[in-house]
């Protein structure tokens, strides 16, 4: 029988009993090759300030046929990154041992961002695997030419055998340091869909993601206000799921500009719960400043919803005419209009037409196909 093609994923982000929604794109992905014929392991170091001895440790463990190591680790050496680098490298490399003992030695090695780029490339030297690099950290577009980050990107890039990342904003980015695909984040049509809803009283707006900065939000809540104050011809509501830094600031935000009865902060939404979420609104919003590609809003469209986004780059790839609306980022006037114009147009769009396009160009299989090419061609298979 012939031996199954292997691959060990190495991300800089994955799900833990701490943080189970960190990374679940990763382990979607990975559960996504095994369902296609493809021997999947995962090896994912944390180097992490929680001492909590059930919290630390290897852990290992099967989902949807993907064996997922996990090792994580106190950080010992605070406020010094070459300090958490050293740890990640031994860390990963006694991951490393006890996943080629117990699982077999893979065909090639996938890293998932350059963030943990340095400790990948000294395992693969150390020994003798080919690397498939591939980058989805927005710090990429966000991180000046000459900093440490880019730099270590481009060491990264040269080692890989095969370079890849998530949309066409980032391959401009990288390219100048060498060939690039392109291979987005997939959508899993099974896992979101259209579903029937109750009938809304109200416009329901939605926006998803961490509580932070880059996100955007207190534009949106700005560009809300501002919706408020136009006549409407139905009530509107906003509602933004995640949770973060940012928290306090933006309630603050929303209290100071008394929206509180049409606009909530709802906190973290399960998993399983994202297509309830996605299909319990009439139009799903992306306000970032910076994303590299934006899984949420093309889970959005796979649920047949139009969307509204800036032009923050990842989603000029999946933003068009048939699926929705672009504005400037950091733009609170042309978001308010632009949402303006959703709650009188959205009727227009074509829901099938949204969901087709969407798994056309983001499906499982489309990406799966270029997924599996990029690590045989990486392999050398």
């Amino acid at each position: 029988m012939e031996k199954k093609f292997s691959v060990l994923m190495v991300p800089s982000w994955y799900p833990t009993p701490g943080a189970p929604l960190l990374g679940t794109f990763y382990k979607e992905q990975a559960e996504a090759l095994a369902e296609r014929g493809i021997r999947v392991a995962v090896a994912h170091v944390n180097v992490g300030d929680d001492f909590r001895p059930s919290h630390n440790g290897i852990r290992r463990e099967e989902s949807g046929g993907v064996l997922a190591y996990t090792y994580t680790r106190p950080n010992l050496t605070p406020r010094w990154e070459k300090g958490r680098c050293f740890q990640r490298t031994r860390m990963l490399e006694a991951l490393y041992r006890r996943i080629e003992k117990e699982w077999g030695v893979p065909d090639v090695i996938n890293l998932r961002s350059s963030l943990h780029g340095y400790e990948t490339m000294t395992l693969c030297r150390r020994h003798g695997l080919p690397l498939f690099f591939m980058e989805h950290s927005s710090f990429v577009m966000t991180e000046p030419a000459d900093s440490p980050a880019v730099r270590r990107l481009h060491t990264v890039m040269k080692a890989a055998k095969v370079n890849a990342c998530v949309s066409s904003a980032l391959r401009e980015v990288m390219e100048p340091a060498g060939e690039t695909r392109v291979i987005p984040d997939p959508v899993d049509g099974c896992m979101f869909y259209p579903k029937e809803t109750a009938e809304r009283r109200e416009f329901v707006f939605r926006a998803m993601g961490q509580l932070r900065p880059i996100k955007g939000y207190d534009v949106l809540i700005r560009a809300f206000t501002l919706l408020n104050k136009q006549q409407l011809k139905k009530p509107v509501r906003l509602e933004i799921a995640g949770a973060g830094g940012q928290r306090e600031s933006l309630q603050a935000l929303i209290d100071g500009t008394g929206i509180g009865d049409s606009c909530r902060l709802v906190g973290t939404v399960p998993r399983e719960q994202a297509v309830d979420f996605m299909n319990g609104c009439d139009c799903f919003v992306c306000s970032s400043r910076v994303e590299t590609l934006s899984c949420v809003l093309n889970e959005a469209a796979a649920c047949g919803k139009p969307v509204i986004s800036t032009r923050c780059g990842g989603p000029l790839d999946i933003v068009t005419e048939e699926t929705g609306l672009l504005v400037p980022v950091d733009d609170p006037e042309a978001m308010a209009a632009a949402m303006e114009r959703m709650i009188q147009t959205a009727g227009e769009y074509d829901s099938d037409r949204i969901r087709t396009l969407t798994l056309e160009r983001f499906g499982r299989d489309v990406v799966c196909e270029r997924l599996i090419a990029a690590c045989r061609d990486a392999a050398g298979h």
